[in-house]
């Protein structure tokens, strides 16, 4: 990495008792199929490969200490948030954490028009897990599914076409953030799942070919992709710590229950600092012209995909 980022990384980390490496080797080093970015071929080299990837693996940590803490705190009482909620948030962060896996693997393996596909889950799955910790009775409808059937109508009544995320949006507007459809972020949203859409559909383009012309970090759809998950992941922290549901300090009690060597519970509970502290440095050192970005977060790899 940067020497600037990673002095920044460290102090964050140290400052809240948490040690960056003992629990990126704990979490990253051992995901199934790792794999790691190569070292600079030369001193001096361009490092935003390095920190990008840094902070993305920093996102799937703390999706990694989300699920852990769900799963302590569906044995607790007196939480703010229901066992439903905290049942919900289990399963689709777990989801999140193998998606995301495979993401990190097949954008460093070469093989970025697949990673767009889990780009666009990853996307719906953070809308549908801010959805059902703002509603508790949806999280009840949610985990209530027995079978593919009914799994299948509760998405087409509540998640499909964009309702989740409109729902969120309503919450967000309450507080001052305006996201709406017609908003730049809307719009901004609404061209990148437009693209990534064009990922899962085959179509005659030649994107394949276009994508093997330049290997991660050079292929700007790769790198897009993967800056793409960060972000969706640092909204995921920030949203919902945003829209006052208790998570903060149900994490905070989950985390107190942790042992000496439960890093990843303890890191639950001390996290959302450092998440949105990196939110904050990716999209400035973005409008700072750092890397390619579309306002008001990353992703510019749509021009080329066509």
């Amino acid at each position: 990495m940067s020497p600037q980022l990673a002095a920044r990384l460290r102090q964050l980390w140290s400052s809240r008792g948490h040690d960056l490496d003992k629990l990126w080797g704990e979490c990253i080093r051992d995901l199934p199929g790792f794999r790691a970015l190569p070292p600079a071929d030369r001193p001096g080299a361009d490092s935003r490969a390095h920190d990008r990837l840094c902070l993305f693996d920093q996102a799937l940590i703390w999706a990694m200490a989300l699920n852990r803490a769900a799963g302590v705190g569906m044995k607790i009482d007196g939480l703010r948030l229901g066992r439903e909620q905290l049942c919900a948030l289990h399963i689709l962060s777990g989801r999140v954490i193998e998606t995301v896996t495979a993401l990190r693997l097949l954008v460093l393996s070469e093989l970025a028009v697949p990673a767009l596909q889990l780009a666009r889950s990853v996307s719906e799955d953070v809308d549908m897990l801010l959805a059902l910790l703002l509603r508790r009775r949806l999280a009840q409808q949610f985990v209530a599914c027995r079978s593919a059937e009914e799994a299948n109508d509760f998405w087409r009544r509540h998640i499909a076409g964009g309702r989740a995320f409109r729902l969120v949006a309503e919450k967000l507007y309450s507080i001052g953030l305006d996201h709406s459809d017609q908003s730049e972020y809307g719009r901004w949203r609404r061209d990148v799942l437009t693209l990534l859409g064009s990922a899962v559909h085959s179509s005659p383009l030649g994107q394949g070919d276009r994508m093997r012309e330049a290997a991660w970090p050079a292929s700007p759809v790769a790198r897009d992709c993967l800056e793409f998950v960060t972000h969706r992941l640092h909204e995921l922290c920030a949203w919902a710590h945003l829209i006052n549901i208790g998570l903060e300090e149900d994490l905070s009690l989950i985390s107190s229950a942790a042992g000496e060597d439960e890093r990843l519970l303890a890191f639950a509970g001390g996290s959302r600092d450092i998440l949105l502290d990196q939110m904050r440095w990716a999209l400035g050192a973005g409008q700072a012209g750092d890397t390619a970005t579309a306002s008001p977060a990353p992703f510019s790899g749509g021009r080329a995909l066509h």
